[in-house]
């Protein structure tokens, strides 16, 4: 194989910026080509999974080139990797060695630092000379770039297990006095104070505040810090704070509807609900999409005694999210009572896509299609409804075949002119009902029963024990006082 032709598979990152120079330059140094040579014979053994002669290779590679610092960390990596069928291969100290010769030779390479110390705290945990050499390199890293979030928390992390508290928190204080103007660098330090300092303490709540002052100053354009400050100023009941850090974030970030609906929520924790409905009505304006402003408005609606709009958001939320049948089934009858037959069959049309083996969301669209005016694709679909029934595998499948389906159906039957399936399916629904247990239902089957004998020019006398037995089972059933008249 070509040269060219290796150099397509190489992982351009591992190379050291010599040889890089070399890929992209018409022409290179003898050593260079020898080296950029051996390193893809490495990898050729390394795609072989000869693991020794790879290691061997990549090493020389190294020592030809001992600048590259993504050659350390690949020839450290093989020098330390445990080879399940081979325990021989693993040779921490020659890692150790590796990684000690780069690191003390490139101070001002922090990647090289923190893994050189990270590397000593895994591989020899219980090496009191090899621990203190991980601190040593982490202290004159800190002191080299004193304020480096990586470092600062290892040397935090090593004070503390070593129970000095006294350094961990002169640590924290060196932090806490920078003058940084990186909000990464602020919001770091937020456990750390929580880990050194009481709870309760004077001491962390000053800390706390001042850092998340701090974090408001630099990083409030960010959506996930907006939402922290804001959160703080909460817990520390300060909600006029908390809106205002929101506020501040919007003015940067007027299109974040997340925070615009938190913005919401806020005013109407701080009963201001006017002010909170009109935030989450224009939130929905812009995104109809938003969640949590249709369930937030939901609960308002529910809790003002707004039934109806209040059903209009859970709605949207089901929409949203999806739901189980159950669920949206429960929200299409609470439209049908409501006498909302258009936004039940809106619901549940598209429901029925999510579900389409769902007898009951098929029955329920039956019955909310029926009543929004679509005579046609309701009778189609009460008859889809009872055919889902009988194949469908789940509990109580026939469930939505109850006297409400039956109802309708006959009236679809009516509306399309076959009176004898109408009146053999209302004969079957009285039937099918427990006088003690539904005497409302019964009392309407047994009145839709009556009046179509009415319409179908029976007397007077054959329909009225009919609606008389209707009213004594239901004497509020106003539909058979009137046909009694």
């Amino acid at each position: 194989m070509c040269l060219p032709s290796l150099l397509k598979n190489l992982k351009l990152a591992t190379l050291s910026p010599s040889l890089l120079f070399f890929l992209l330059s018409p022409s290179g140094t003898a050593d260079q080509i020898a080296n950029l040579s051996l390193y893809a014979r490495g990898f050729l053994e390394e795609q072989k999974q000869d693991y020794h002669k790879a290691r061997e290779i990549y090493e020389q590679v190294l020592k030809n080139d001992p600048e590259a610092y993504p050659l350390v960390e690949k020839v450290v990596g093989f020098q330390s990797y445990l080879d399940p069928n081979d325990a021989s291969f693993q040779n921490i100290p020659k890692a150790t060695a590796t990684l000690r010769s780069y690191a003390e030779n490139h101070r001002e390479n922090l990647e090289a630092q923190l893994y050189y110390a990270t590397f000593l705290r895994k591989q020899a945990p219980n090496d009191a000379i090899a621990q203190k050499v991980a601190l040593e390199t982490l202290q004159l890293a800190n002191k080299n770039s004193p304020h480096t979030n990586a470092i600062f928390a290892q040397l935090i992390s090593i004070y503390e297990e070593q129970g000095k508290r006294e350094q961990s928190e002169a640590v924290l204080e060196e932090q806490l006095s920078s003058a940084s103007e990186d909000w990464n660098h602020w919001h770091a330090l937020i456990p750390h104070i929580k880990t050194l300092y009481p709870a309760e303490s004077a001491r962390h709540a000053e800390k706390l505040a001042f850092t998340f002052k701090k974090l408001a100053e630099y990083g409030i354009h960010q959506e996930d810090i907006a939402r922290r400050i804001s959160e703080y100023y909460r817990e520390q009941k300060d909600i006029s704070k908390a809106i205002e850090t929101l506020q501040k974030h919007l003015e940067a970030k007027p299109h974040s509807h997340s925070i615009r609906t938190r913005l919401g929520l806020l005013y109407l924790s701080k009963k201001d609900s006017s002010k909170g409905e009109q935030i989450l009505k224009e939130v929905i304006s812009i995104d109809p999409d938003q969640r949590l402003a249709h369930s937030s408005l939901a609960k308002l609606y529910k809790k003002q005694d707004k039934p109806i709009e209040a059903l209009r958001h859970r709605a949207e939320v089901v929409r949203i999210r999806g739901g189980m049948p159950a669920e949206i089934i429960a929200i299409a009858e609470e439209y049908l009572e409501v006498d909302q037959a258009h936004e039940a069959r809106l619901l549940l049309e598209k429901a029925r896509f999510t579900h389409p083996e769902s007898p009951g969301i098929h029955a329920r669209l039956a019955i909310a299609s029926l009543r929004d005016g679509l005579t046609k694709s309701a009778a189609r679909l009460f008859r889809q409804a009872e055919a889902l029934a009988e194949e469908s595998e789940e509990e109580n499948a026939k469930q939505y075949l109850d006297t409400d389906f039956q109802l309708e159906f006959a009236q679809a039957l009516i509306d399309a002119g076959d009176i004898p399936s109408a009146e053999t399916r209302l004969r079957q629904a009285v039937k099918g009902l427990d006088l003690d247990q539904e005497p409302h239902k019964y009392a309407r089957a047994v009145t839709a029963l009556a009046k179509l004998w009415l319409d179908q020019g029976k007397s007077k006398a054959e329909v009225n024990p009919l609606l008389q037995r209707a009213l004594s089972v239901d004497p509020n059933n106003k539909e058979a006082a009137t046909l009694l008249e």
